[in-house]
């Protein structure tokens, strides 16, 4: 029996700051485009499992530069995909420098945010 690819499998992976949540994210495009929008999907598991992605979960996805003190220009639109991730475009990273990539994940009230550094050159 051939096994079923599931979209996440390969995806950059990170652990949420408490540990509660592991997110596997995949980019549109690499590397990012400075100066246009991008879309990110993303999936949300608990540690140690990768069979599916946790669908009683809320995901908001956004990115800050902590060194300048600022954050994006926009807000982003995060949508469920068929699959129990989510779909997240309109990101747009508009100058060069480290970026934080947020992913704040939700569950009966309580966020847990993970966080990974992209450097857009």
């Amino acid at each position: 029996m051939a096994s079923v690819a599931r979209a996440w499998e390969g995806g950059k992976e990170v652990a949420s700051n408490d540990g509660a949540w592991r997110v596997v994210y995949r980019l549109a495009q690499e590397p990012i485009p400075r100066g246009e929008t991008f879309a990110i999907d993303a999936w949300v598991f608990e540690p140690g499992a990768s069979d599916a992605p946790r669908a009683d979960v809320e995901l908001a996805v956004d990115a800050a530069m902590p060194e300048h003190g600022h954050g994006m220009n926009r807000v982003p639109k995060v949508d469920r995909r068929p699959d129990g991730g989510f779909h997240a475009e309109g990101l747009l990273f508009h100058m060069p420098g480290r970026w934080q990539l947020y992913f704040d994940v939700t569950r009966g009230g309580i966020t847990e945010r993970a966080q990974t550094d992209v450097v857009l050159e």
